[in-house]
């Protein structure tokens, strides 16, 4: 019974601190309340905003896409930088520039895919964005015969994702990079890899292919 008077003694009179606190610091207590309330009025606006700011954006990427087909591809084109310019930094911007890069590569305009895919993969912040930008790099520089520089994408590529579900695509265009350039120990060895790991898909069927292509 003492127990519990003595934890009822303790809880009121620390009741009755913060209450005497209160008083002496009314003023300041009422302010820090004003600015979590101002606080939470603000976080609330900028999260609407920055949904509304998501949701134009998309907006203006579907708006992009549709001009490819109904006022050609320069205009197209117009659209996805200005969602870069507008937007810049979110998901709809970064994935503008990785669907013009795309279209560019799609008509063999191989430097100019480049300079694009460069350039996104520099500032990309989307993970998948991030993704398929380091693999058309990679696709890129071996298509301008840039043949060392997509080797070493590829490279740095596969060193820092050793779990991503691109590294057969990652291995392939690495292979592929050192047969053109001629180093053809190198590009069995990658092959041999792609075989072993990815033994019953489409990958390990064509480094099958490949090896027995480079051993005759």
């Amino acid at each position: 019974m003492a127990n519990k008077t003595n934890n009822h003694d303790f809880i009121t009179a620390g009741l009755i601190k913060l209450g005497s606190f209160c008083k002496r610091r009314k003023q300041a207590v009422l302010t820090g309340l004003g600015v979590l309330v101002v606080a939470l009025v603000v976080g609330t606006a900028y999260q609407a905003h920055c949904q509304k700011v998501e949701e134009a954006s998309w907006a203006d990427y579907y708006v992009a896409q549709m001009a490819l087909l109904s006022a050609g591809q320069q205009e197209a084109f117009n659209l996805l930088d200005a969602i870069n310019q507008k937007y810049p930094g979110s998901n709809a911007a970064q994935y503008a520039q990785l669907f013009k890069g795309d279209l560019l590569y799609s008509q063999e305009n191989y430097a100019q895919a480049l300079d694009v895919y460069s350039a996104l993969r520099a500032q990309a912040k989307n993970t998948q964005v991030a993704t398929v930008a380091d693999l058309s790099l990679g696709a890129a520089y071996q298509a301008t015969k840039q043949y060392d520089k997509s080797i070493e994408t590829m490279k740095q590529f596969i060193a820092q994702n050793p779990t991503s579900f691109a590294l057969p695509q990652a291995y392939f265009t690495l292979a592929l990079s050192q047969e053109l350039a001629g180093q053809k120990a190198e590009a069995l060895e990658t092959y041999t890899k792609l075989l072993e790991d990815y033994t019953k898909s489409y990958w390990g069927a064509f480094a099958k292919d490949k090896i027995n292509e480079l051993k005759k």
